[in-house]
Order: structure tokens, then C-alpha cells, then sequence
């Protein structure tokens, strides 16, 4: 048994201790047949007997020593698994110098969306923040037990609120010991979910913008830009053009989108008188270019009388009704520099 101790155990020294220090004389007894796992994995923080033969007898399992950290391996060569076999009587059939089994420790990776839950986690408890959208930086993933329940804890926590940057210390609740392996500082920033005018699907540029195209995202995650805390009312938008292509999901921007004009002065347009249960039309022409919810004059055909109306997304002027015609040869008419040649059908001066 003496010569046991002597054996070469490489990387595996614990469990040579084990078989050295662990268990006296080899007491003889019937030998079971087993045979050498083709490859192992350990779950735990122990190597048993059974992690490495498969086939034992009730009972016959023995704690062998401690397993590697989480996600490494160790490799046990031929002359100490003929040593296993004989110190616990495992009848392995197949004793060679040249076999080789590798244990591998059970693991977990933790990555960047585990640690953002963690920071999320200590807003909520700590700030008293509603909900946050959290970026981790310059992060290395980090392998922990494949059980552990709790693995990772954050302390030391700094926020500062105008910048959204964050620092953190991150420490394993079970440390390893090594020094400066077991403690870490995480980084990134923190900004909050907050609602956000989107466009509902993508659109190219010159689209005249109508009430589907844009939604409101109540728990938008992105950044939001700037020039899309200044929109204006989301009524105010329908009819306006797009001045660049868009994508479905984007915030929408104040400098997206300009008036576009939907009627041009000398144009004919259809004019629109609404009152309770009344709805009149006759046909017109536009004196100013118009965009949506713009008000312009035009001239109504057939009483020769100058009227002003806002224009429809569709392109219609919808008279005030509060307004008062406007006799083409006024001084008004005049003010508003509307000549004979519009009046008569010229489209411009």
C-alpha cells in the first residue's frame, strides 16, 4: 500500500492525497467489475469514486477529493487510475498505463444580460427607480457552479444619474481564493424605459405621414434621441413629409419630417363647407401654397369670393366657418396680394 503513495498524480494531487492519506491498508474483499467512464462530469465541488468508474456496487462509492472550479477540467492518467482501482477494490477489467479519463467541472456562464439583471435588481431596491434599461461594458463572461442559486453579488454600487455610468464590485458568494480572480468591477450605464413616439413600419423618404404609420412604444428600451423629446402634438404630424427613410421601431425626430405642401397656389382644389348635419362642396382655386393644418385662401369658383380654409391631409380646404368671403376687388384682396391673373386662372403672377 506504501507504494500507492508514491505514485505520480500530476494534476490531480488531491486526490492523491486521498488515496495516500485517506484510507490506511487495502483490506481484500470481492472484487466488482466496473469500467472507466469514457469521459466524466463532476456536479459538485467533490470528485467521487463514481464520477470516474461506472458500475459500482452500492456503497462502494468513496469521496476522492475536491473537484476543479467551475467549467475546468483534470485529467487522470493510466498509473493512478490502476491505483483508484486497486485502493477501493474496483474490478476494472481493463487496466492500461495508457488510459486517460478527463473530469470536467459542471458549470454556468454568466454573460452581460445575467449582470444587467443584477443591476436592475439593485435600482429597484436601492434607487426606487421605476423600470431601467441597463448596458454592461467591457465584460468578461463569467463561469460559476451549474446549482448555485446565487453565484454572483453586486456591492460597492455608484450611479451617477446624469450620465446613466455605473460602477459595481461583483464577488462570487463562494470565492476560490485566488487573488484577484474572486472580485471584479462592473461598468456600463443605466438610462429608464419611458414611453416613446415610434414609427409603427419603415417608410421611405418624401411619405406623407398618416395616423398609422407612428405609435406610441410605452416601454421603449433604445436611446432616445434628442430632437424626439420635441415633437410636436402627434395629430400635428399627420400629413407632414418624411425627409429621410425610416425604420420600423425608430424614435421619431423633430428634423424627420417638414410641412409638406399638398396644395400649391393656382391649383384646383375642392372646397369643403361642414356644419351640424350639413356638408356642402364646390370647386375652388388655391391663392397660397398650403400644408395639412395650414390655412389658406382660395377662390370659390362659382361666387367669385375669396375664402379662407385649412387644408386636409387629403388635399382638400375645409372653409372656416367662422370666416368671412372676401370680395376679389377689395382692398383686402389687395393686401393679400391676390391679383387679376390669379383670380382668372393664371396659376402664378
Amino acid at each position: 500500500m506504501q507504494g500507492l503513495c508514491k505514485v505520480k498524480m500530476g494534476g490531480v494531487k488531491a486526490i492523491a492525497a486521498c488515496l495516500c492519506l485517506g484510507v490506511g491498508w487495502f483490506l481484500p474483499h470481492t472484487m466488482l467489475a466496473a469500467t472507466l467512464r469514457p469521459s466524466g462530469v463532476v456536479h459538485g465541488a467533490s470528485v467521487y469514486l463514481s464520477d470516474v468508474f461506472e458500475g459500482l456496487e452500492s456503497g462502494q462509492d468513496r469521496l476522492l477529493g475536491p473537484a476543479p472550479a467551475p467549467g475546468k477540467a483534470i485529467t487522470i492518467g493510466g498509473s493512478q487510475l490502476i491505483a483508484l482501482a486497486d485502493q477501493y477494490g474496483v474490478d476494472w477489467d481493463d487496466q492500461s498505463s495508457s488510459a486517460s479519463l478527463t473530469l470536467t467541472r459542471a458549470g454556468h456562464v454568466l454573460g452581460r444580460d445575467d449582470f444587467a439583471a443584477l443591476v436592475r435588481k439593485m435600482v429597484a431596491q436601492g434607487e426606487g427607480a421605476g423600470s431601467v434599461v441597463v448596458e454592461i461594458a467591457s465584460f468578461t463572461p463569467v463561469m460559476v457552479d451549474e446549482g448555485e442559486a446565487d453565484p454572483i453579488t453586486l456591492s460597492n454600487f455608484e450611479w451617477d444619474h446624469k450620465t446613466g455610468r455605473f460602477t459595481a464590485l461583483a464577488q462570487p458568494s463562494h470565492p476560490s481564493g485566488t487573488a484577484g480572480a474572486d472580485s471584479f468591477t462592473v461598468r456600463g450605464s443605466i438610462r429608464p424605459v419611458q414611453p416613446v413616439m415610434v414609427y409603427d413600419h419603415a417608410l421611405p423618404s418624401g411619405h406623407i405621414i398618416q395616423q398609422d404609420d407612428m405609435r406610441i412604444d410605452p416601454a421603449f428600451t433604445g436611446t432616445v434621441p434628442p430632437l424626439a423629446r420635441s415633437l410636436p402634438e402627434p395629430e400635428k404630424m399627420i400629413g407632414m413629409a418624411l425627409v429621410r427613410t425610416v425604420g420600423a421601431g425608430q424614435p421619431v425626430e423633430a428634423t424627420d419630417l417638414r410641412r409638406a405642401i399638398l396644395v400649391h397656389r393656382g391649383d384646383p382644389v375642392l372646397l369643403s363647407y361642414n356644419s351640424t348635419g350639413i356638408r356642402l362642396t364646390a370647386t375652388g382655386r388655391a391663392l397660397e401654397d398650403g400644408g395639412s393644418g395650414q390655412f389658406v385662401h382660395a377662390l370659390n369658383l362659382g361666387s367669385r369670393m375669396i375664402l379662407i380654409g385649412r387644408v386636409s391631409a387629403s388635399g382638400e380646404i375645409r372653409v372656416d366657418a367662422s370666416s368671412t368671403a372676401i370680395p376679389p376687388d377689395s382692398e383686402e384682396a389687395r393686401r393679400l396680394g391676390i391679383n387679376t391673373m390669379m383670380l382668372d386662372g393664371g396659376s402664378r403672377p
